[in-house]
């Protein structure tokens, strides 16, 4: 008798039997499962917002850097004409088109390049806002495009980034600037962002001639 319940206790503390370590795998399984898909959301939403931050940034850098240019430019061309097709035209940067691309005399970066440059605004087919500069009269001297923001979606909304106020009584002083931006345009063109500025140059209210930017690099 002793020895048939000691054989009773030990079956009684047995381990799993193969249905219930089958049954617990499962049970794991699912959860790994679950917790991974979490994860890999929580991820990619950090990844998305993360971008977007830093999208939104970068341009609005870029219109304050617009708007210094501004405030010390002397002569500002209309957008309307860089690489137009009408008889007051002028030639622009390969590719650029009228309304996605701007041109600023400006005093901005005398510290650094000595005097009083030209600089040139555009967005390309890559979706990227690019600006270079050029001591007037030899652009030969340009720099090279720099990438400035990212993401601009102008060109392909028909948008123009640039335009000069209509309005007689600020002598085309006034630079109106709009930037759309998204990082997923044809996913999610409902979440372009739009940043609106205007910004008033002295122009020439100095005199200087309107040629001295007129030849491009």
């Amino acid at each position: 008798m002793r020895t048939l319940a000691r054989l009773r206790r030990v079956h009684d503390h047995g381990g799993f039997t193969l249905v219930e370590l089958m049954v617990s795998m499962a049970i794991m399984s699912i959860v790994v499962v679950v917790l991974g898909t979490t994860l890999s959301s929580i991820q990619r939403a950090a990844v998305k917002q993360d971008a977007l931050s830093q999208m939104n940034d970068q341009t609005r850098l870029a219109i304050q850097q617009i708007d210094h240019e501004m405030r010390s430019g002397n002569v500002l061309y209309d957008p309307d004409i860089e690489n137009g097709a009408g008889a007051d035209a002028i030639t622009s940067c390969s590719g650029c088109l009228p309304g996605y691309t701007m041109r600023i005399y400006t005093q901005t970066h005398a510290a650094s390049r000595g005097g009083y440059v030209c600089v040139l605004w555009t967005i390309d087919t890559e979706r990227q806002l690019l600006s270079r500069m050029w001591p007037p009269g030899v652009p030969a001297d340009a720099t090279e495009w720099r990438v400035v923001a990212t993401d601009v979606v102008n060109r392909d909304l028909g948008i123009p980034a640039f335009s000069l106020d209509d309005d007689p009584q600020k002598g085309g002083r006034t630079l109106q600037i709009r930037l759309d931006v998204n990082v997923d345009l044809e996913g999610k063109p409902d979440q372009t962002t739009t940043i609106q500025s205007a910004y008033t140059g002295r122009n020439t209210s100095y005199g200087y001639p309107v040629s001295v930017c007129q030849d491009t690099p």
